[in-house]
């Protein structure tokens, strides 16, 4: 495990709370879809998507960060399922029925996963 500078520090907590954020928004879009007081579902989809291009960004910042840990890069590798995933919903925003079976079904399921990959060997990361 390579020494992090702090600059490399910080810029891992603040990938890390943008990960947390975006489990917090899938959250709440996932219980919009039966709860409808909950408004905002669409417009934290949208945020969603926003924050994937971010760390499509970031991860290339990560990846030289980390470019000696195969762990990390694999992880950092698998981040594409999560794309191909949202990829799915190309076209499809507007049609309730197909966003909401496509979220629950693709896109949150390889979200998650790629989340509980990757999140530990963060933490490991900056508690050195």
């Amino acid at each position: 495990m390579s020494t992090l500078t702090e600059e490399h520090i910080y810029l891992v907590q603040q990938y890390r709370e943008m990960l947390d954020s975006i489990e917090e928004g899938f959250q709440y879009v996932i219980a919009s879809f039966q709860d409808y007081s909950k408004t905002e579902g669409d417009l934290v989809l949208s945020d969603i998507f926003s924050a994937f291009l971010q760390i499509a960004q970031v991860n290339q910042d990560i990846s030289i960060i980390y470019q000696k840990d195969s762990s990390m890069i694999s992880a950092i590798t698998a981040y594409e399922d999560v794309l191909l995933a949202a990829e799915k919903m190309d076209g499809l925003f507007e049609k309730s029925q197909e966003k909401t079976e496509i979220v629950q079904q693709f896109l949150y399921p390889a979200y998650k996963q790629w989340y509980h990959t990757i999140n530990p060997l963060l933490i490991a990361h900056v508690q050195q």
